[in-house]
């Protein structure tokens, strides 16, 4: 949550537990992993 967050955040940047490019990251990195497993179960399931 904070990582989300952070991305919408404009100022006192300073006081955030995570910056907010690194926000994006870590938000878009959760958002692969979970398409990297919705696509292997479908995979598995579908064959």
């Amino acid at each position: 949550m904070s990582a989300g967050l952070a991305i919408q955040a404009t100022t006192d940047l300073p006081s955030l537990p995570i910056a907010p490019w690194a926000g994006l990251g870590v938000t878009a990195g959760w958002a692969a992993a979970t398409l990297v497993a919705g696509g292997l179960l479908l995979r598995r399931r579908a064959a």
